[in-house]
């Protein structure tokens, strides 16, 4: 009979609690799939960050090493990393494809880790539904503004340029920008913010080398004009950090909504508006129910 002097601290709970654990790259994506999305699912599956307590760390690696610690252990556990993970971990063909079905064929990391489709999980948040009901919950003037997807399709451009930035210097081996970078800047202007940031970190490296990448970012989009579907499809492969954060930036200040000005606190508000709406993504609904179907 095993003893729990055979098993890592870590896991003797989840050998004696039972049903399958799910590894979450964060505690704030643990909080938005159990407090907000997914709370019924808890008789059958633990959401556990890849966090160390209060330490830090976690992130993609993380949740691939807690799983395969899990696994030997012999414990039921899957883990969902984010689709940015491919960029670091030099897998830029798959992270690049357009087509949903051989993305999600592709498999990288085996069947117990599931890569999102997006970037990663503030993309999930950046429904116009749920954005409108937040700045109508925020405002109390009549009407209230609206957002759709023709609006944040508006920061087209805009989110582009940021997000082959981090994918230029990811590419690189460097770091890239935090979430504000360029934030009061538009147009030519972000342009140059980006030409002096390449040229600092890498010389000779300015605005024109982001060409390729912009190309590969606008290709999941390709010769889609419908707004709504176009919005879908470029979410996939924008910074969601960044984007979330030059969204609340300029509805902040087209509204002039100065409760807007943390990004950070707008994702579980947003969760709370997606689940109210039954926005949540249907990708992430059918993950969470195969994983609660194992069991």
């Amino acid at each position: 009979m095993g003893s729990f002097k055979d098993l890592s601290s870590d896991f003797i709970g989840s050998r004696y609690e039972g049903g399958v654990k799910v590894i979450l790259e964060s505690e704030e994506d643990v909080r938005i799939f159990c407090e907000h999305w997914f709370a019924h699912y808890q008789d059958r599956l633990r959401f556990e960050s890849a966090e160390e307590g209060g330490k830090g760390g976690g992130g993609c690696s993380a949740v691939l090493r807690k799983v395969e610690e899990a696994r030997n252990q012999h414990l039921s556990v899957f883990g969902i990393v984010d689709r940015d993970i491919l960029l670091s971990d030099e897998k830029p063909e798959i992270f690049w494809e357009t087509d949903d079905e051989k993305f999600h064929e592709a498999k990288p990391y085996g069947d117990l880790i599931c890569v999102l489709r997006r970037w990663e999980l503030e993309n999930y948040l950046l429904k116009p539904e749920a954005l409108s009901s937040e700045l109508a919950r925020r405002v109390t003037r009549s009407p209230a503004p609206s957002v759709n997807s023709e609006t944040l399709l508006n920061l087209e451009d805009d989110l582009v340029d940021v997000t082959a930035l981090t994918t230029f210097m990811v590419d690189n081996q460097l770091k890239s920008p935090n979430p504000g970078f360029g934030q009061d800047h538009s147009g030519q202007e972000l342009r140059d913010d980006i030409e002096r940031h390449m040229n600092k970190a890498l010389p000779g490296k300015g605005y024109n080398h982001l060409s390729e990448n912009i190309c590969r970012i606008k290709a999941f989009a390709e010769n889609v004009h419908d707004p709504d579907r176009r919005w879908d499809r470029l979410t996939r492969a924008l910074d969601g950090k960044k984007v979330l954060n030059r969204v609340c930036g300029y509805l902040r200040a087209s509204h002039k909504i100065e409760s807007l000005r943390y990004w950070e606190e707008m994702r579980g508000c947003l969760a709370d508006r997606i689940a109210s709406l039954k926005l949540i993504d249907e990708e992430l609904v059918e993950v969470v129910k195969h994983f609660a179907s194992t069991i």
